[in-house]
Formats: structure tokens, C-alpha cells, sequence
């Protein structure tokens, strides 16, 4: 049987965040959504301000918006193992302990800025959810897609590395060897759940 995980951020490294890293709010921020596969209208720079002593130790932190923020490593170590359409969308992270963050020209200041994260666009979803073979809930008003699972079973097909489905496109899955080239590189902040058990 087709074994894949969903990846989820371990949760919030510090008692005192919210989340280890927030969005700072553009434009249209609150309709960007990473989980579709349409083209995405972002700006040059995306900032998040963030717990910097919280990035020193992960690489999948928890963001306060919907979107897969991980470090660059944890996307080569992806990608180490297999191809995958996606789009990588720079971000750039504040230290959110510095109140005067930009220059005088509006760019971040020496020190304020890390520049090691992307949120991570997947281009194509899998169409690999077994219909017969999985428990679900449709969505009530588009029946050809799952709102949630008591069981979830994948068809035998290559996985990707990283991918999510086409019929469940909330979840985010990595396959085996995902997993495995992840643990090998000792990448930090990641929970990893059968993709059998209910989400």
C-alpha cells in the first residue's frame, strides 16, 4: 500500500508567540491562498516578523496564515529526491524584537532581515485519493472533493516528494522518501502523520 504523511509545524516554539512567524499584512493578503494551483499575485517582497531565536532551531515554522513557510534547506532536501511542480515564493523574515525595521529608502535594515524562507506553491495536485478504499466526508457543495477523512487511502501510484491531492488539496503530504531525505538532513519543526489517520 501507498504510504505518504501529512506534514504539519510542530506548533509554537515560544510560550509567548503566537505563532513563530506572522504575516505582515498587503494588498490582497487575505485572498492569496497557497493551496490552489491558479497563479498567485504576490508582491516583490513578502515580509513575516518573527521569532529569530525560534528560526535559529527549525525550518517549518508556524505561520499565522495558511501558507507552507519552510527554509530553503527543507525544500532542497525535497527536492534531493524527486522533482515536483511547484512554485517557490521568497519571504523574508523581521526580527520582530527591533522596532525600526526599514531604512530611510524602505529596505530592511543590517541584521533585521532573514532571507532563508519560501512559501512554497504547489502547481499540480495528485489525483491519486482512492474513492473506494478511503472513509471520507464530501464537501457539501462540491461532491467531488473530501472535506475530511476517518481513513485515507492513496492509489498505488509514484508519489512525489512533496505533493497535496487533487480531490483534498488542504493537506500537505510527503512521501516516504520525503520523509526520509527530511530526517537525513535533520530538518526541525516537523510533525508527520500516516496519511491513514483521520485529519
Amino acid at each position: 500500500m501507498t504510504r505518504a504523511f501529512q506534514i504539519c509545524s510542530e506548533g509554537i516554539h515560544h510560550p509567548d508567540d503566537l505563532a513563530d512567524a506572522s504575516l505582515v499584512e498587503f494588498p490582497g493578503s487575505g485572498s492569496v491562498y497557497f493551496q490552489s494551483t491558479r497563479p498567485l499575485t504576490v508582491p516583490a517582497a513578502i515580509y513575516f516578523a518573527a521569532n529569530f531565536e525560534t528560526l535559529k532551531t527549525i525550518d517549518f515554522p508556524l505561520v499565522n496564515v495558511s501558507w507552507p513557510v519552510m527554509s530553503k534547506r527543507m525544500l532542497e532536501s525535497l527536492r534531493s529526491v524527486g522533482e515536483f511542480e511547484h512554485r517557490a515564493v521568497p519571504v523574508i523574515m523581521l526580527d520582530d524584537t527591533v522596532d525600526e525595521k526599514f531604512d530611510a529608502d524602505g529596505q530592511p535594515r543590517p541584521g533585521v532581515a532573514n532571507f532563508n524562507y519560501v512559501a512554497v506553491q504547489l502547481t499540480k495536485h495528485l489525483d491519486a485519493f482512492d474513492w473506494a478504499r478511503s472513509e471520507y466526508t464530501r464537501a457539501e457543495f462540491a461532491p467531488d472533493y473530501v472535506w475530511s477523512t476517518k481513513r485515507l487511502v492513496l492509489e498505488d501510484v509514484p508519489l512525489p516528494p512533496l505533493f497535496r491531492l487533487v480531490a483534498y488539496e488542504r493537506p500537505l503530504f510527503v512521501s516516504a522518501e520525503g520523509r526520509a531525505a527530511l530526517e537525513k538532513a535533520g530538518i526541525k519543526g516537523v510533525q508527520y502523520f500516516d496519511s491513514q489517520d483521520a485529519f
